[in-house]
């Protein structure tokens, strides 16, 4: 039976419109259980002993483990974190667009039962057996993706295409006209890059219905561009999760960017305040935490995720019952400029409002005689004269929206905002997996 088989109605399965009360007893004894198995281990002893399992927020005195800790308590740094009986697990490796990769190990059991979560993303925002799917998500170097997706693929019943994102685009052309392929799935930027290229090829009346896309946001720039350029209708995220956790969250068809249902059968999700340690109300912005439930040979309690999020209190319009969150990007998406804080989302927020530029953006904060130097770096096909024009006028809006950083330019705190359109593909990206590299800060890296 394939995957698509087991789905239940309307919904993938029964999970996604679960009472509350059914819901609530199903989390507390799945927390319980993996609490349980997590005592045995010896990273473990102790941080677990404030657990309350009749609180609203059980976890909440629990120590975060932080990303450092995890990687320091597993191979080759360590086994702190890796149970006695392990025999058959696979090892991954995070694609480091944040800093140095993280190795992660998963049973052969616990990637099946990714295909739930998988199946149950792709159903939501429009996966049929009919369709034609390239699977351009990265492969090798430990990377763990483009794996678990193309086996859900063959599950799930679509005519699969393992193209990676190694593959030469000439080629992935050639195969997309071939066979009439349909829909594209990948890494945001890995995926942009192919549907440029085709466009650029010639491929003026292409038509690619369905885009499905992970590891970054596609931006309502790029959302456009790419509808534009294939007819895209269904522009998607069927999953939002990191290799050190588990899948966290899927968009449905109604979820607007960076919004996702979370898979709270599988995981245990806090959004916390860490200035206060509170849990964060609906509308409140903290940082996310998690705890899957199925993660045994490696248990893994209130990890810090690194992502900003917020609960969302209306429901969905889809009808699924499960909650939503929002997230607002990586906790380090942000620069301190002089004594302004600029958020990579302000900058996205407001290139949709210039003709030309595309969703691909980086900014770069660097120290220049003992003043801070905000640079914005987007690609475009503009040139000469134009080029110049939309970068002024991208200038103009930030600064609009940051009435704070103009004041401080216009004081000399910081030097005036520099906007430079480049060339479509020369920003540069992870090597590993095709990933834009949004934000740099020159005085951190060079610490």
């Amino acid at each position: 039976m394939s995957l698509l088989a087991k789905r239940s109605a309307k919904f993938y399965d029964d999970w996604e419109v679960t009472s509350p009360s059914d819901r609530e007893k199903h989390q507390t004894a799945k927390l319980a259980e993996i609490l349980e198995h997590a005592k045995r281990f010896e990273f473990y002893k102790g941080r677990l002993d404030s657990v309350d399992l009749k609180s609203p927020h059980p976890l909440v005195e629990v120590p975060i483990l932080t990303p450092e800790q995890f990687r320091g308590n597993l191979p080759p740094f360590g086994t702190g974190l890796v149970s006695p009986e392990a025999k058959d697990y696979t090892v991954f490796q995070s694609g480091g667009s944040t800093g140095v990769p993280k190795t992660t190990l998963f049973s052969h059991e616990e990637l099946e039962w990714l295909n739930l979560g998988n199946a149950r993303g792709f159903f939501a925002v429009g996966l049929d057996e009919k369709d034609k799917v390239a699977n351009l998500w990265a492969v090798g170097s430990l990377y763990m993706t483009f794996v678990h997706i193309n086996r859900m693929l063959q599950q799930y019943g679509c005519v699969n295409f393992p193209f990676s994102n190694h593959t030469d685009l000439e080629f992935i052309h050639g195969v997309v006209k071939a066979f009439g392929v349909n829909c594209l799935t990948g890494i945001a930027s890995s995926t942009l890059n192919v549907v440029r290229y085709m466009h650029a090829s010639g491929s003026k009346n292409l038509h690619i219905p369905k885009i499905y896309y992970g590891g970054e946001h596609f931006y309502e720039a790029d959302k456009i561009e790419i509808k534009e350029k294939v007819g895209a209708e269904i522009i998607m995220a069927p999953g939002y999760g990191t290799v050190d956790t588990w899948y966290l969250g899927y968009q449905c068809l109604n979820c607007e960017t960076g919004v996702f249902h979370a898979h709270d059968d599988q995981v245990h999700l806090e959004i916390v305040d860490e200035a206060t340690g509170k849990h964060c109300d609906s509308g409140e912005i903290g940082m996310l935490y998690a705890t899957p439930y199925l993660r045994k040979v490696t248990p893994i309690i209130r990890y810090r995720v690194g992502d900003r999020a917020r609960w969302i209190e209306s429901a969905c319009p889809c009808g699924r019952t499960t909650p939503t969150f929002k997230l607002l990007g990586r906790g380090d998406d942000v620069l301190r400029i002089g004594y302004d804080s600029v958020d990579y989302g302000a900058v996205q927020s407001v290139v949709t409002e210039v003709k030309g530029l595309s969703g691909s953006i980086q900014m770069e904060k660097i120290r220049d005689e003992g003043r801070d130097l905000l640079v914005v770096r987007v690609e475009s096909d503009l040139t000469g004269e134009a080029s110049k024009v939309a970068s002024e006028e991208l200038a103009r809006l930030i600064l609009d929206n940051r009435p704070s950083l103009r004041e401080f330019i216009e004081k000399g705190t910081v030097w005036p905002l520099k906007v430079e359109v480049v060339a479509p593909g020369s920003l540069p990206r992870n090597s590993r997996t095709g990933k834009l590299r949004r934000v740099i800060d020159a005085i951190k890296d060079d610490a």
